[in-house]
């Protein structure tokens, strides 16, 4: 009945346990018997409900964590009997709530989120008022994420507000936009810059007159483009040979050499010819009875022989010789004064004394 005293033959405790480091959570514990306790059924004992429920639902959107909650799980009055109503209310018999340093999820009521207190701008709240910064920052003294650019900005400085290095004279970002790396004006090729406008080629590869690693070929690659290590193309009007590229003169090149494509260079001692195509001996004077066929080399026609006391005068020849008279002509004599041809015999060159 209603102001009648019971005993209370046991109570659990509520303690706070620690769940995912972000949430508490209330769960009942026996302890034993506690002794009396003087509990009203009736107004009095629903008033103490509604004050506890009252208190904790003024709490919990506050964050605030309790270790001790206590609940009533068995009432047994002094006469044995057993009240009407008794026993642990459901709603408290397990309670959720934020710890202190977190919040409830607008989205997600059963989700508690960390507060920072100062925002976390470069970064994300992870703990109470603990900021885990975003890649390429750093906490500072402060606690504050700010921007630090990699390796400390090694030849260059930090620009705080973009994040980036700002690098100095002969050096510049590289591919990744985060280092400073030595400039080569033209860039290097197949190779690395390791130094202000120095070059450190691949292998296959040599730097030319302009500071480029270029690909290496042999010295027979004059007349073409070495395109890879150990590749030569030749270039238009040059043709590939043993020795190198070679220019082609289609028409050929007599007496001479072909020095480009389609150009004729004639040999010492010889002229091009009217077909351009061909180079001409040249004699330092005229072959009499005779052509230049070489530098200063005469070839006699047909009947004559090159004259033993000039090397351009061919002499007519006469095998059987013109007794009594001269060789005229190839096989050809005429006869001194007071001889006449030999009518005797048909042909004859032979001078006999007119009679």
């Amino acid at each position: 009945k209603r102001g009648r005293k019971v005993v209370v033959a046991a109570l659990k405790v509520a303690t706070w346990v620690a769940f995912n480091h972000s949430t508490a959570v209330v769960e009942d514990h026996p302890v034993g018997t506690m002794g009396m306790a003087n509990l009203h059924r009736g107004n009095e004992s629903q008033s103490a409900l509604d004050r506890f429920m009252n208190k904790t639902k003024n709490v919990i959107p506050k964050g605030v964590c309790f270790d001790e909650v206590p609940t009533i799980t068995l009432v047994r009055p002094q006469n044995g009997q057993i009240p009407a109503g008794n026993g642990s209310d459901p709603s408290l018999s397990r309670v959720q709530v934020c710890c202190k340093g977190y919040e409830r999820n607008v989205h997600n009521f059963r989700k508690c989120d960390p507060v920072c207190v100062e925002p976390c701008y470069n970064g994300l709240c992870v703990g109470p008022d603990t900021c885990a910064c975003y890649p390429d920052f750093v906490n500072n003294h402060q606690g504050k994420c700010v921007p630090t650019c990699p390796i400390g900005c090694d030849n260059g400085e930090c620009n705080l507000e973009m994040n980036v290095c700002v690098c100095r004279d002969g050096f510049e970002l590289d591919e990744t936009h985060k280092f400073c790396v030595p400039s080569c004006r033209g860039g290097c090729g197949a190779g690395r810059c390791v130094a202000l406008d120095k070059c450190e080629c691949d292998q296959g590869y040599a730097v030319d007159e302009s500071g480029k690693c270029v690909p290496k070929c042999g010295p027979d690659c004059g007349n073409g483009v070495c395109v890879a290590p150990g590749v030569c193309q030749c270039k238009p009007g040059y043709e590939k040979t043993e020795t190198g590229c070679e220019p082609i003169c289609s028409d050929g090149c007599f007496n001479g050499l072909c020095t480009g494509p389609e150009t004729c260079t004639c040999k010492p001692g010889y002229k091009m010819g009217p077909s351009g195509n061909k180079c001409d001996a040249t004699c330092d004077q005229p072959c009499l009875n005779g052509v230049c066929t070489g530098p200063n080399t005469c070839s006699c026609h047909r009947g004559y022989v090159l004259d033993e006391t000039n090397a351009f005068k061919c002499l007519p020849h006469c095998p059987n010789g013109c007794p009594n008279g001269v060789c005229s002509g190839p096989n050809m004599c005429l006869c001194n004064a007071g001889f006449i041809k030999d009518r005797s015999l048909k042909g004859s060159q032979a001078c006999v004394k007119r009679v």
